[in-house]
């Protein structure tokens, strides 16, 4: 199957991976949305290639520093898309405030989940280099997955008080724990280049 779907906008963008497609669109104050007529165009496109959208699977995340701002619902025959506030693409959580909490708060939570897997090597006689290899290949890959987006913001959240601290949750969480459990003989002096 050849993906030809091709959507002919000045306002709208589009951005597909293998079977997702994401549109966005940039509204001035008091402008019109034409996301229901791209939505429709998307819906044909794939009428005509014998597929259906998945309801279930499409989501609306406005972003908006304006407040609520009062937009007609998106719909797919006739039912309306979900409006959510944060929304996960190819692994990045996306926030409808262009804050990274919730997604940073998913990859810290996931990193400690694994960590428990460098925990019970450790208890088998694996060897450090292997420990290390484990930690890069599990641990570490999750922490820099797509930092290259969000981890400017870091220092923003450093600066405002009510966000938690990442570099600190981020850094003695992983960082000195993996290094503990690779290297029983690991001080807070002693740097591992990694």
């Amino acid at each position: 199957m050849v993906n030809n779907l091709r959507i002919i906008s000045p306002v709208t963008r589009m951005w597909k991976y293998v079977d997702d497609v994401s549109t966005s669109e940039s509204l001035s104050r008091n402008c019109t949305s034409i996301t229901q007529t791209t939505l429709n165009s998307v819906q044909l496109w794939a009428s005509d290639n014998w597929m259906k959208l998945n309801i279930k699977k499409c989501k609306e995340l406005r972003v908006s520093f304006l407040g609520e701002t009062q937009l007609m619902p998106l719909l797919i025959d006739g039912h309306p898309i979900e409006t959510v506030r944060s929304h996960e693409v190819l692994g990045l959580t996306i926030q409808n405030n262009l804050k990274w909490d919730e997604h940073i708060h998913e990859i810290v939570s996931k990193a400690s989940k694994r960590l428990h897997i460098l925990r019970v090597l450790r208890r088998s006689g694996i060897p450090p280099a292997d420990l290390l290899t484990v930690y890069i290949a599990l641990i570490r890959s999750i922490l820099e997955y797509s930092c290259e987006v969000w981890h400017n913001s870091i220092s923003c959240y450093l600066s405002d008080k009510s966000e938690p601290c990442v570099l600190y949750t981020l850094n003695k969480l992983t960082k000195m724990r993996c290094c503990r459990l690779v290297s029983p003989n690991w001080r807070l002096d002693v740097k591992i280049y990694v």
